[in-house]
């Protein structure tokens, strides 16, 4: 088997893992999510330690809980989807024709999705800021806004019209032969 070949197994063996990985996680957020609004609703009480949210009404605390899931549980699907596009590509690389329009298409996505990610931590960091300090403490989402994630998603887009552009000069070659 090639050098080549065995690396795309592997990396598309990888991205099967964390695609699935990332189905269970977002079962798992699902599952916290359910248990957070069945709290809401008088169900159970959460085991939230009182000291750490002292004068701070558990409905904040609840409000705050079900968007770090619900956003959580978006950006995680985002990327399992960006797995998913990744592995495609990998697909027609290890056919021998990576410099197709799909794929380039597949780049744009990913990299779309990379800025829906950043954007999606912008706005949770911007509605954490209505809450008080005592649960703005405590939380982080994990998907903020960061000049490497920007930088990822503008590279990801020059990447994606240099394989527009090798899809357009291999399709003007073979029709001048």
């Amino acid at each position: 088997m090639p050098e080549a070949h065995r690396l795309f197994t592997v990396t598309r063996f990888l991205l099967k893992l964390a695609t699935w990985f990332s189905f269970f996680l977002i079962a798992v957020l699902a599952l916290a999510l359910g248990a957070i609004e069945a709290a809401a609703l008088g169900f159970w009480r959460l085991p939230i330690p009182p000291n750490e949210v002292q004068g701070v009404p558990i409905a904040e605390v609840l409000t705050v809980a079900t968007l770090a899931v619900a956003a959580g549980m978006i950006c995680i699907a985002l990327i399992a989807w960006m797995f998913t596009l990744t592995a495609r590509i990998i697909d027609t690389a290890s056919a021998g024709d990576p410099f197709v329009t799909v794929n380039a298409d597949r780049l744009n996505h990913i990299a779309s999705l990379l800025l829906v990610i950043q954007l999606i931590g912008l706005a949770f960091n911007t509605a954490l800021d209505f809450f008080p300090d005592q649960i703005k403490d405590h939380v982080s989402l994990g998907f903020d806004v960061s000049a490497s994630g920007i930088l990822a998603a503008l590279l990801i887009f020059v990447l994606a019209q240099i394989f527009r552009r090798g899809s357009d000069m291999r399709a003007e070659l073979e029709g001048t032969v």
